[in-house]
């Protein structure tokens, strides 16, 4: 897969005009009908409203599910001597500004040394300076191990890939380069996988750690801890579809052995190896107790970039599996429900573009829904993420994590953020079946880059 970075990416005035036009004529052919039938609109905002409700209520309801919750405790063995062996993975490219800090964030766990091991995978083309701080590490700790990868060809599941080939441990960790344990993390991971062999994967939370940084990373910090704080976890208390999206996941080895490495051909190997657990029967746990530390995008065109892959990726991976979910025997009713959801919710997302006019369309048509109270439900359902955002953060606060005041601010403007990031799929749909084009993984740049941008997920 061809790798590149934000700055080498290049948004023409005729490519813009391009994705414009494709979905103007989207748009246009579908709701031409409504000024000839009047049944024809009122079913299509029906059908828009429920979209949303779906989408807008299980969040909320994932909310009320999963932030009352306890969650249990694993146990582990006292011994140090009884615990698995451990090998954290991380790939890196052009990861200066961060990697010191995963290293020694990976140093500092509370961990027997001699059952833990720190795989640093560097690329060999990177143009800063980040193989000699993964060869310095390695120097100075023999827990370290610095690979350099030359070959053709890249992303983050193939740099993973070649890392996990040098990994000896029982329990392999697997992290992005901006991550940085929670000190606790790894103990309690061990301990799920103590508990029940039927565990696989277990995934943990990512925490944002630079919400001051911009609007962008601001609003992104706050995105992220409704879906890893509510939705995450609601579908592992729910015994739903669990998935691992995210920059840190644990497995058991056996994984790799039984179901083969990650997909190095789609952009989100983390969703298609969830998958692929759950079609082998196998069970992922989320633990919002198990933190790293994360940096999200502050600026625009970084998080438009990661943003494009991520949504691309869920699509490729959905038109993948969909009818698999459908027809597996090995899937329980719930988790069956939960997956036919995920993915054709994927897949739906890009058409709400047509809801965008029909706002405009009523001042000339007004024309209800067949539901009863429509405009009622829209502005309860405007309402929900700013609860679902609050009760997140309120529940932090009261674990001891901290939130900025404009965190708490964000709440309020959360909803026009997501309408953002649903423009983001309409582009990455287009990209993928309309144009084509072929996939390409977009590295994503750091705050404190100076030099060149990063790869991350």
């Amino acid at each position: 897969m061809e790798v590149t970075t934000v700055q080498e990416q290049s948004s023409s005035r005729r490519a813009v005009l391009l994705y414009c036009l494709i979905t103007s004529m989207f748009v246009v052919g579908v709701l031409a009908p409504v000024y000839f039938s009047v049944p024809y609109l009122r079913v299509l905002k029906t059908v828009v409203l429920l979209v949303v409700v779906a989408q807008v209520g299980r969040l909320f309801v994932s909310a009320l599910v999963s932030i009352p919750a306890s969650h249990a405790t694993p146990s582990f063995p006292s011994d140090d001597d009884e615990l698995p062996t451990v090998s954290v993975v991380i790939p890196a490219y052009n990861e200066a500004s961060v990697l010191e800090g995963t290293i020694d964030a990976c140093r500092a766990v509370d961990y027997p040394e001699h059952k833990l091991e720190v795989v640093v995978c560097y690329e060999a083309d990177s143009t800063d300076e980040t193989a000699a701080i993964a060869r310095r590490a390695a120097a100075d700790d023999d827990r370290i191990v610095a690979v350099e990868r030359d070959e053709p060809g890249g992303g983050k599941a193939k740099a993973t890939n070649y890392a996990l080939s040098y990994a000896t441990g029982e329990i392999i960790a697997s992290i992005d380069a901006d991550h940085q344990f929670d000190p606790t993390a790894l103990r309690r991971t061990v301990g799920w996988f103590e508990a029940d062999d039927d565990i696989w994967c277990v995934k943990g939370r990512c925490y944002g750690r630079n919400p001051d940084d911009s609007l962008i990373s601001l609003h992104a910090t706050v995105e992220r801890h409704v879906t890893e704080r509510a939705d995450l976890v609601a579908r592992s208390l729910w015994n739903g579809f669990s998935i691992f999206g995210g920059g840190q996941a644990f497995f058991r080895r056996g994984v790799f052995e039984r179901l083969g490495m990650f997909d190095e051909s789609v952009l989100v190997e983390d969703i298609d190896m969830s998958t692929r657990i759950h079609l082998a029967g196998k069970e992922i746990v989320v633990d919002p107790s198990i933190i790293t530390f994360e940096e999200h995008p502050a600026t625009v065109t970084s998080w438009w970039s990661q943003r494009k892959r991520w949504a691309r990726g869920w699509l490729q991976v959905s038109s993948r599996y969909l009818a698999s979910v459908v027809t597996s025997p090995q899937l329980s009713w719930r988790k069956r429900l939960d997956g036919v959801y995920t993915f054709s919710n994927t897949l739906v997302l890009p058409f709400l573009v047509v809801g965008l006019p029909l706002p405009f369309i009523q001042l000339f048509l007004p024309v209800t829904s067949y539901v009863p109270y429509s405009q009622v439900i829209w502005t309860v359902l405007g309402a929900f993420p700013i609860l679902t955002v609050l009760a997140v953060l309120l529940r932090d606060r009261r674990e001891g994590l901290p939130h900025s005041r404009w965190e708490y601010a964000a709440a309020f403007t959360l909803g026009a953020y997501l309408i953002l990031n649903s423009v983001v799929y309409i582009v990455a749909f287009i990209d993928e079946y309309v144009l084509r084009k072929p996939a390409v993984y977009v590295t994503t740049s750091r705050t404190d880059d100076t030099v060149s941008p990063t790869n991350a997920d």
